[in-house]
């Protein structure tokens, strides 16, 4: 496998005409360290902590900008926790959290749990990361199985060229937050956060300040099958402006309803501004002209391929013979 192979996450493929991007936009690790390894990995994090307050570079030879150290001891948190900050080969500024020690209901466990964004970390500092995951590998373990590590969740994105306003979710009985500021600029969260399935819609090309439309579908996973995790991608469905045709609507509509669906079909965003009975009414109607979206076999396999790769016990496979 190639140096690059963590750039190799990312999937292109065509869907209804537009060219969609899946990705993994996050992924967290755990694993039980084995006996006496959580002290040394405690030391070796402050030392590493101490040396960005003195020196200039980490060990792996990337510039190290900042760690920061904090403590919590309520339950169900880690209890030393490390935000790293440094420099890439690009110049740019990436962070990953780590945090160790699980303040559990039964007591103090000896966990640990990695959280980063391979997109930031791993496409530029694949030698960095290898030896800080070999690192990692060398004195944990998951059940029974030693010099391990496992993949607890990853986000899987798919990037929408289109606005957000025409994109609908249909929500079902999940929990639902949304914050709107307009209806571009809107966030909506379905599920429980941090959980399996929590899935988050909103406009990637406001928040990456992009000059052009793009929505980005992000759901929380566990490592599964495609089978079982399809219907949090295909709740989904895009509409395409001037798709809606009047002589379909029926006789039910009036006149005006048919120019007010018109309206709609070209201005989706419109819709915020009606009422609950006008938008009880015409929201079916706007499902009705919208493609429901298919999650790609193809596609889903390569970024879960690529996530696998983190629970087998050859942390080196994944960058080659040349990784550093």
């Amino acid at each position: 496998m190639s140096l690059d192979y963590f750039g190799q996450s990312s999937f292109k493929e065509k869907w209804n005409g537009l060219d969609l991007v899946y990705s993994c936009d996050k992924v967290i690790l755990t694993g039980r360290f084995l006996f006496g390894a959580i002290d040394r990995m405690f030391s070796y994090m402050r030392q590493l902590s101490y040396q960005s307050c003195i020196g200039p570079l980490v060990p792996w030879g990337y510039a190290l900008y900042d760690v920061r150290f904090y403590e919590k001891l309520s339950l169900m948190s880690y209890r030393n926790n490390f935000v790293i900050e440094f420099y890439n080969e690009e110049k740019e500024k990436v962070s990953f959290y780590f945090g160790i020690g699980f303040n559990a209901n039964n007591g103090f466990q000896e966990l640990w749990k990695l959280e980063f964004n391979p997109n930031k970390i791993l496409t530029n500092c694949n030698a960095w990361m290898r030896d800080f995951l070999l690192l990692l590998k060398s004195c944990s373990r998951v059940g029974g199985l030693i010099n391990s590590i496992e993949v607890k969740f990853f986000d899987l994105a798919i990037d929408f060229p289109v606005s957000r306003d025409c994109v609908l979710y249909d929500k079902e009985n999940r929990l639902h937050k949304m914050y709107l500021l307009s209806a571009l600029d809107r966030t909506d969260y379905y599920g429980v956060s941090h959980k399996h399935g929590a899935t988050k819609v909103y406009n990637k090309g406001i928040e990456a300040d992009l000059k052009r439309d793009l929505t980005r579908l992000e759901v929380t996973l566990e490592l599964d099958d495609f089978n079982s995790v399809r219907k949090y991608f295909e709740a989904l469905s895009v509409l395409q402006h001037g798709q809606m045709k009047m002589d379909d609507l029926g006789a039910k509509l009036t006149q005006n309803d048919k120019v007010v669906l018109e309206l709609l079909n070209m201005h989706p965003e419109y819709l915020s501004r009606f009422n609950r009975w006008a938008k009880t009414k015409y929201e079916p109607y706007l499902k009705d002209f919208c493609q429901p979206f298919q999650l790609s076999l193809k596609a889903f396999n390569h970024v879960a391929s690529w996530i696998s790769y983190f629970t087998r016990m050859d942390i080196g496979g994944i960058f080659g013979d040349n990784g550093r």
